[in-house]
């Protein structure tokens, strides 16, 4: 720890019918001095900037509500964090976060991480162990997810529904996408590159669901990800699975979910492309190498206990891949839950 040595020097100075007293301190560094203005100035700056940390915290919600209810909600809840610093009597600053606008989306919105909100309603939601969850915690935990992703997402969708919302997820290998495909050829030159994608290796059988593409010159780019970011569920555990194979066998392939490390806040959307794990195996469901990398847990053990729930996107608007909360704001369409009434 660097040592600190302080030298008060008073000087008095008497003048015609007045007499001041300047009192000036300066503080000895091993690199040089440093005024007494400028060690209040750096002592008040690290107070400010506790104090705006404290405050978005206490007032988490209303912030929220600004962020959902107000125009220009950015510079509303930096001004308000100003404000509510000025009744401290701190030199408060309002600060405003600039919105990204993604051009490619139907509604250009503004994206706020919302990823500090979802752990702690998650936090307040979930049991501390891994286990099924009970119908009134699924229906939280969808609720959460549909707010805080802006998802529409549900454990139960078109009346169909795994065995479990909340397990252990494990890594799986690649799968081969089409008739002779290997690994040399199977990664771009970057993926190639990361030694935890490149080890994992491809199983040495199809998916449950056959190749992705009949050949290579066949493959789409719509193949190349849904073999990237592919999930192995097991879908024959599902309610009414042997009582109609044939239907629930068509209506998993390459069903869109959301999967989420709930201590992390990390997730990804994702498809089914593969059936399993064994219940042996303690798993309750597998991820592709990418899958593991976008929930943070491919190191270690490669195993992790995580949230996937069916995704309500019924035109296809939602690419695959890694999801921060508060990057959409989808509606909920007509054909999820409604689909029995």
């Amino acid at each position: 720890m660097a040592t600190f040595n302080t030298r008060v020097c008073v000087k008095l100075e008497v003048m015609p019918k007045k007499a001041e007293k300047r009192l000036t301190t300066k503080v000895k560094h091993n690199k040089g001095e440093i005024s007494h203005f400028e060690q209040l100035k750096s002592h008040w700056s690290k107070k400010h900037k506790a104090l705006r940390s404290q405050i978005r915290k206490k007032h988490r919600d209303a912030f929220e509500w600004m962020g959902e209810k107000v125009p220009g909600r950015e510079h509303v809840a930096g001004a308000a964090v100003g404000a509510l610093m000025l009744t401290n009597t701190l030199p408060a600053v309002a600060a405003t976060v600039a919105p990204v606008i993604d051009d490619k989306r139907d509604e250009q919105v503004a994206k706020v991480d919302k990823t500090d909100l979802l752990l702690t309603h998650l936090a307040g939601a979930l049991p501390h162990e891994v286990r099924p969850l009970t119908i009134a915690e699924e229906a939280l935990v969808g609720e959460i997810l549909t707010d805080d992703f802006g998802i529409p997402s549900s454990a139960e969708y078109e009346g169909k529904r795994l065995n479990r919302s909340y397990g252990y997820i494990g890594a799986e290998q690649h799968l081969m996408r089409y008739p002779g495909d290997i690994m040399y050829s199977h990664l771009s030159a970057s993926d190639a590159q990361d030694k935890y994608i490149y080890s994992s290796g491809m199983a040495p059988g199809r998916g449950a669901w056959g190749y992705f593409a009949r050949s290579k010159s066949d493959m789409t780019n719509l193949d190349i990800e849904r073999e990237k970011w592919y999930l192995a569920a097991p879908t024959f555990l599902s309610p009414g699975f042997m009582q109609n194979v044939k239907d629930h066998y068509s209506w998993f392939k390459y069903r869109k979910m959301l999967v989420v490390n709930p201590k992390t806040g990390q997730a990804v959307i994702a498809v089914m492309g593969d059936a399993g794990p064994a219940a042996w195996t303690g798993k309750h469901l597998g991820g592709s190498p990418e899958v593991m990398i976008a929930l943070g847990l491919e190191k270690g053990p490669r195993k992790g206990g995580v949230l996937y729930y069916f995704v309500d996107d019924p035109q296809d608007k939602l690419p695959l891949g890694p999801v921060r909360a508060g990057d959409y704001n989808l509606q909920v369409s007509k054909t999820s839950n409604e689909h029995d009434n």
